[in-house]
């Protein structure tokens, strides 16, 4: 069965109360099974716009994922979230890909990507020349497709996540030259943020 994601993009505005979430929001979230992939954490929003802190929690489910976000517990604590921070949050399916063997000591790093495609014809080179490439530095699709629901803010209508063996990984794929090629093309028939993070410790 695929794992589920919630995916968050947070702005902190007022830090002092938020704490008070930060502390409060783990235990509910570990009491539904997550595994924190990203918390805070190196950042680089590569294209697009992006708020300024990521998390990336996995589920054992989507379903699961879903439940552990709408548990009444972490929705009376949301609150203190949303009175101090701007949040886009979406729960997502996973792609049933295993996250890849980290380099050493350092932490796992991220692509997150949320694109909505104006022209999937077009598109389509893309998808198809991109996949090779992110292999070849390590990458493992986790999220790519599957069921997806945004829940607070607003993101693209596709999201994909791509977990690398470190985060320097995840530069080198990004800033791959052979990438940058096809990045022409997925920028002139779709918009989006790409952001890529270094993985919780």
């Amino acid at each position: 069965m695929p794992k589920g994601y919630i995916i968050g993009h947070i702005t902190v505005t007022d830090p002092e109360p938020y704490k008070e979430y930060v502390a409060r929001d783990t235990p509910i979230l570990l009491s539904h099974g997550a595994r924190p992939l990203v918390r805070g954490g190196q950042a680089e929003v590569v294209e697009g716009t992006a708020n300024e802190r990521h998390v990336v929690f996995e589920f054992d489910s989507y379903d699961t994922a879903l439940k552990a976000y709408h548990d009444p517990d972490y929705q009376d604590v949301a609150k203190i979230r949303r009175a101090n921070a701007t949040s886009a949050i979406m729960v997502a399916e996973g792609n049933d890909e295993d996250l890849p063997e980290p380099a050493g000591d350092a932490p796992l790093g991220y692509l997150i990507a949320h694109v909505t495609v104006k022209d999937p014809e077009a598109y389509k080179p893309y998808v198809d020349g991109n996949t090779p490439i992110m292999r070849g530095h390590g990458a493992r699709y986790i999220v790519r497709g599957g069921r997806a629901e945004v829940l607070e803010g607003e993101l693209g209508a596709r999201h994909v996540v791509i977990a690398y063996p470190s985060y320097d990984a995840a530069k080198a794929a990004y800033h791959d030259p052979a990438y940058q090629d096809l990045v022409k093309i997925r920028q002139a028939h779709s918009e989006g943020t790409l952001i890529l993070v270094e993985g919780a410790a």
